[in-house]
């Protein structure tokens, strides 16, 4: 299983790679094809294992992008082959979508394109209609009716049962519970942004209870009241472990994350978190025999 960094920072991808010197997997969207995606795509790429490619369709469906299918096409066409994977121009996001997307899906082909289909309802035919086609190996789950375990674990199983060799990919999805116990190839997630945007760092406790040791630790920003589940530095129970672990791993301290660069400091604890999160979850796999696809 394949965690996605979705539109990562340059910025951050390059000091990751320097303290760790590993290379990380990366989902870029086509509605943000600047120079900060340029820069990973082109003068970065040694610090990325694989490269795919959003066809930015969720920035059309929310307003805030003008795109068009002509425009992906053409892109494609040319850059293409940079990427590991890209996906339908999946524009509408209704559980009714199907009858529109699949118009893009052919279009693309007839392109000469091999974009990854996007399944927007659990429940229909739409499921049945990409893996009866016998033409693609990938599919991915884009729904909005992913929001629970049952239903996610339907729509896979029913992928799975239909032709066992097709892998899934899991818009959106970064649950380390389900991750755990279902075939999903890879998965992308924002959170390692988004997270450290509102003042969370990502932590994963060794010594805390239960089976997900991973806590979200608010430090800075807006006051707030915290959400039941979640905690505060300045309270956190294992603050010393915590405060080792941030000068031991980045030679961060609490003050870094209340200063003026504290979101990008952020951001790079959390994308650690998930690096990490992605070896935990296929060494859980391995122990329950799932498969790592």
């Amino acid at each position: 299983m394949k965690f996605y960094h979705a539109s990562m920072s340059s910025r951050v991808l390059k000091r990751h790679w320097e303290l760790f010197n590993e290379p990380i997997n990366v989902l870029l969207s086509y509605a943000y094809a600047g120079s900060d995606f340029l820069e990973i795509l082109l003068k970065y790429r040694m610090m990325v294992i694989s490269i795919i490619l959003d066809s930015g369709a969720w920035s059309v469906a929310q307003g805030v992008a003008n795109l068009s299918l002509a425009g992906l096409i053409s892109y494609l066409k040319i850059n293409g082959h940079l990427f590991d994977r890209y996906f339908n121009f999946d524009t509408d996001f209704s559980n009714n979508g199907f009858a529109n997307n699949i118009v893009n899906q052919i279009k693309m082909e007839k392109a000469g394109l091999g974009p990854i289909p996007v399944a927007h309802n659990l429940f229909d035919g739409e499921i049945d209609y990409y893996v009866q086609s016998g033409k693609y190996n990938y599919i991915a789950l884009g729904s909005s009716q992913t929001t629970n375990f049952d239903d996610l674990a339907y729509a896979v199983y029913r992928i799975k049962k239909g032709n066992p060799d097709i892998r899934i990919h899991w818009f959106g999805g970064s649950k380390f519970e389900w991750l755990c116990n279902l075939p999903i190839a890879s998965c992308d997630t924002t959170s390692w942004a988004s997270t450290g945007k509102f003042g969370f760092i990502r932590y994963w406790n060794p010594i805390a209870e239960g089976f997900n040791k991973g806590h979200s630790i608010y430090t800075s920003g807006v006051i707030k009241n915290v959400e039941p589940g979640k905690y505060e530095y300045v309270t956190y129970p294992w603050r010393k472990d915590l405060d080792k672990y941030l000068h031991d791993t980045f030679s961060l301290t609490f003050h870094d994350l209340c200063g003026y660069d504290s979101a990008y400091d952020m951001q790079l604890i959390n994308t650690r978190f998930f690096v990490e999160q992605e070896r935990r979850i296929n060494e859980e796999r391995v122990k329950r025999g799932i498969p790592l696809e």
